[in-house]
């Protein structure tokens, strides 16, 4: 597929050596799994129209502002108004469901959102995903993807999803990959206060969390991370003192006892406990977030043992970490898997073949995960996704991969205060 792209690049760049018609006969497989990944993106979107929820969360995200600016903070947490305002405003068809909608968002991400309330729901719907597939252009700058890379985010399905959903994916993998060459550069004060922000969406800041842990000596990056969650943690406080958290906290308590009652395609290892376990107690749910954040501790550990303080390779187990452990980080959060597959194309670790494998397991398995899900209910009455699956073989995949830049003479594994790594790829 990159080799599609490069071709797509250099016509769109009215380079007279690639015709158009040269494409498909250069890379026939390629161009088929091209079209796959556009076809998949159609059905995304064809499906949310067809069941009424186009822009579903954003419109959770819009309620959320327009009742905390008018009613305060109570009336976002309140469960069952916001669910009554939510149907009554939004989507009137989610009252045909068993469903109950939930504003879980932290009061500082509710309070940034109030100015979404001062111009029509479907307005700010249109402004938001035009913004969000802006943000991929400097996001794949920073990381230093090829010129392609904006497309081929564009058009996966993990960015369909963000569409379908009005979801917040895109500008995640922003500020994640402004962290991620931050930390890699050894900008201690931007890397904290970055890092700091994550706690907007606080499952966002588990893997970074984690790897704080393992870094906890160095002063100043603690110093910086700490500003930054007070200055976030703060905002909300000052305006509606402490009630606002209370609130928060009591929609969490019961959004954690409906949330075992389903389970979600997600790569996260919660959610595939969920999907082993159907039907188990909410301590059940609990345990598995518990275990998912100690599998990702497990893994960054293990990077660091075997890459030393290499920042780069650190950061992108952050960022694997943070998918693995997150209970509420689904698909179209999933894009900051971006981050490790930056890392492995800066070593010149990840040729356009490894490329193209993972590509078909994380792109196969979000794409075809609800179809083999759903045959699988059909015929025993229960499923189970392969998301968890593919993003741990994927995983195991670049692990490896990186293994075989572990060995070779790298200043940055030992030293604390490090610098970039060489010279990007071009």
């Amino acid at each position: 597929m990159t080799d599609v792209l490069e071709d797509l690049a250099d016509i769109s760049g009215n380079n007279s050596a690639v015709s158009r018609g040269t494409v498909l006969r250069r890379h026939p497989y390629s161009v088929g799994f091209f079209v796959v990944c556009i076809g998949v993106f159609l059905a995304v979107i064809v499906g949310a129209l067809e069941m009424e929820i186009l822009g579903l969360d954003f419109g959770v995200f819009h309620a959320g502002g327009t009742l905390i600016s008018s009613e305060g903070y109570a009336a976002a947490y309140d469960t069952t108004g916001f669910s009554a305002f939510f149907t009554e405003e939004y989507f009137p068809q989610w009252a045909q469901t068993d469903n109950v909608a939930h504003f879980i968002s932290t009061p500082t991400f509710g309070w940034f959102a109030q100015p979404l309330a001062l111009f029509p729901f479907g307005t700010m719907l249109a402004v938001w995903t035009v913004f969000g597939f802006i943000a991929l252009i400097p996001a794949c700058r920073i990381l230093e993807l090829p010129r392609w890379a904006p497309l081929a985010l564009a058009i996966s399905p993990m960015m369909a999803f963000n569409v379908a959903l009005g979801q917040t994916g895109a500008f995640v993998l922003l500020l994640f990959a402004a962290w991620h060459v931050a930390h890699r550069q050894a900008n201690v004060v931007a890397a904290g206060l970055l890092g700091g922000l994550l706690i907007l969406k606080p499952p966002l800041a588990l893997g970074y969390g984690l790897l704080w842990l393992l870094q906890a000596k160095r002063y100043r990056l603690s110093i910086a991370i700490a500003a930054a969650v007070g200055a976030v943690l703060s905002i909300p406080t000052l305006a509606g003192g402490i009630s606002p958290w209370q609130s928060f906290l009591e929609a969490m308590v019961q959004r954690t006892e409906a949330e075992s009652a389903w389970a979600q395609q997600s790569g996260s290892f919660s959610e595939f406990v969920k999907q082993l376990t159907p039907g188990a107690p909410t301590a059940v749910t609990v345990a598995s977030w518990l275990l998912g954040l100690l599998a990702a501790g497990v893994l960054l550990v293990m990077a660091k043992r075997r890459f030393g303080n290499d920042p780069e390779v650190l950061s992108a187990a952050a960022a694997i970490g943070t998918v693995v452990a997150s209970p509420h980080l689904l698909v179209y959060d999933s894009l900051i898997l971006v981050i490790p597959l930056a890392v492995a194309h800066r070593r010149g670790v990840l040729t356009k073949d490894r490329a193209g494998l993972l590509a078909l397991v994380i792109v196969g398995s979000i794409a075809l995960g609800p179809t083999l899900f759903g045959v699988q209910h059909s015929l025993i009455g229960r499923g189970l996704g392969v998301e968890f699956l593919a993003l741990s073989a994927a995983t195991v995949l670049l692990a490896c991969w990186l293994g075989e830049d572990a060995g070779s003479s790298n200043p940055l594994r030992d030293n604390d205060d490090s610098v970039p790594v060489g010279s990007a790829l071009s």
